[in-house]
């Protein structure tokens, strides 16, 4: 699924889900960002706390699971370090938690 285009939301979703089954603290998040032709375009994500008891936030997508140093009171920063972490642009805006 997660290879599919536009599947990033139901990809998270499933992730999260497998992710709570565990027990696991997981939220899916979506942010916009604009591409190198300066195109909106938006994304969605699993951000998870790995190890359980642990402060260590991470970010899933298609591209596999990152270390994202960034706190969970704050969507913007989170999507904003998930983001950069795959492409090295800091140009999202538009972050929100989908609960």
């Amino acid at each position: 699924m997660e290879m599919e285009a536009n599947a990033c939301l139901p990809t998270a979703i499933a992730f999260r889900q497998g992710l709570q089954r565990q027990g696991i603290w997981s939220e899916v998040f979506r942010y916009n960002y604009r591409d190198s032709n300066n195109k909106v375009k938006g994304h969605a994500m699993c951000a998870y706390l790995y190890p359980s008891g642990q402060n260590q936030l991470y970010t899933y997508d298609y591209m596999g699971s990152y270390r994202t140093r960034a706190f969970t009171n704050n969507i913007t920063n989170v999507a904003l370090q998930a983001h950069s972490l795959r492409s090295g642009s800091t140009n999202t805006f538009n972050a929100q938690w989908l609960k």
